[in-house]
């Protein structure tokens, strides 16, 4: 696996860090990080999807620590992410709730649903209901979504497809006229 791609971020208050990352993830504060909090090095960590946010402790300095903090958390990404041994109904059920909390809103936020359907030998099938389900743009949130968050946190997927579209047919009322 190559090195996780991490961009330091300045912001308003000096003592915070964001680090941008890569699409790996981090599940939690990592136990490398925890370990420079317990130290003082770093007063707080905080993972949000796409960035790590880190305080400096009292009296540390970003020039002295800084270093410290990229190889924590350079060594945490760069290790296999939490989930990758998973396998069966547990990998099921775990892959279902990444998608329920990192991209149906997503999808819901257009109109649209996005719900795993199966996981079989490394191939996740999802279904795209509502506005999702004949969108243009759907192969695009496949893709770029769907795939980069779930492969993200679970190596073992290898491929990630969308369910065949099922038409709906709509029972039409029958009106007969009377002579």
């Amino acid at each position: 696996m190559s090195a996780p791609a991490l961009h330091p971020e300045r912001t308003d208050d000096p003592r915070l860090l964001r680090w941008l990352t890569d699409t790996r993830q981090l599940a939690g504060c990592p136990t490398q990080l925890t370990a420079l909090i317990d130290e003082g090095v770093l007063e707080r960590a905080e993972v949000h999807a796409g960035e790590v946010r880190t305080w400096l402790g009292a009296d540390r300095s970003w020039a002295q620590d800084g270093p410290r903090v990229r190889s924590a958390l350079s060594a945490a990404l760069s290790g296999p992410p939490p989930g990758a041994d998973l396998a069966g109904d547990e990998l099921l059920r775990r892959v279902a709730e990444i998608v329920e909390r990192e991209v149906a809103p997503t999808a819901a936020s257009h109109g649209g649903d996005v719900s795993v359907e199966s996981l079989r030998d490394g191939v996740l099938t999802v279904e795209f209901g509502g506005a999702c389900k004949g969108c243009t743009a759907r192969g695009h949130t496949l893709t770029e979504l769907v795939t980069t968050t779930v492969q993200g946190h679970f190596p073992q997927i290898r491929e990630v497809r969308a369910a065949p579209t099922r038409r709906t047919w709509l029972a039409m009322p029958f009106r007969r006229e009377d002579n």
